[in-house]
């Protein structure tokens, strides 16, 4: 009905099985991270790309670029390529570049990294406490290699990161220091950032609805999902 075509999307990290049933499911990262043929995951990003036109999408929330580090991560895990950051950023273009040659848009996640934290993001704000230093040398390593390779969108996490944010319970996802300043001016990313879903309690449980929206653009963000 509508006049203006609408842009569709799915989280695909395994190809439309995570979210679509009869529909093929790939190896989950973790898997994926012990191929040596990177060209493989290349392939398999193609494949995804020609499933998703077959239903009408234009763009997969992934790959998720988090570097394995937290053995306790409760919802990370499997998800994740590798605990190498080399290996998580050449899987990661690969993955992307596989879909985006084929006209599907990849989106990095979740920025600027969610792996080491005991606390999933669903269900509570998780603290990701290390330094700028180490967050420069590990975490934003490979969302610094998407973005200098051309990935056309970053979903941003809801995380407590002091060191990018120190305002108390002040997610990521809400925070323009982190998405404007550092996100889109420091690293120079130029793709669409789309938030991460703003039902979840990492960051509905400090503001309300209508707060998390409008702090969620004053951020920077340029799509609010749910």
């Amino acid at each position: 009905l509508s006049k203006i075509p609408l842009f569709m999307a799915i989280d695909g990290e395994w190809g439309l099985n995570m979210r679509l049933d009869s529909t093929i499911a790939y190896p989950k990262q973790m898997t994926l991270g012990a191929i040596q043929n990177n060209q493989l995951i290349y392939d398999m990003g193609v494949n995804i790309a020609n499933e998703c036109k077959r239903v009408g999408l234009h763009i997969n929330f992934a790959p998720d670029a988090d570097i394995n580090s937290n053995g306790l991560n409760p919802v990370i895990g499997y998800r994740a390529f590798s605990e190498s950051k080399a290996e998580v950023t050449q899987k990661s273009i690969m993955y992307m570049k596989g879909m985006q040659d084929n006209h599907i848009m990849a989106c990095g996640k979740p920025f600027p990294g969610h792996v080491d934290t005991d606390v999933d993001s669903h269900y509570d704000l998780p603290i990701i406490r290390h330094n700028r230093s180490r967050l420069d040398s590990v975490e934003l390593y490979p969302f610094r290699a998407l973005s200098d390779y051309g990935i056309g969108s970053i979903m941003v996490g809801h995380l407590q990161v002091p060191a990018l944010d120190n305002r108390e319970n002040r997610p990521t996802t809400l925070s323009r220091n982190t998405i404007t300043n550092l996100l889109r001016k420091e690293i120079g990313f130029k793709g669409l950032i789309f938030t991460d879903a703003l039902e979840m309690k990492g960051v509905t449980k400090h503001f309300g609805g209508g707060i998390v929206a409008a702090e969620a653009l004053l951020a920077g963000n340029d799509i609010l999902c749910l």
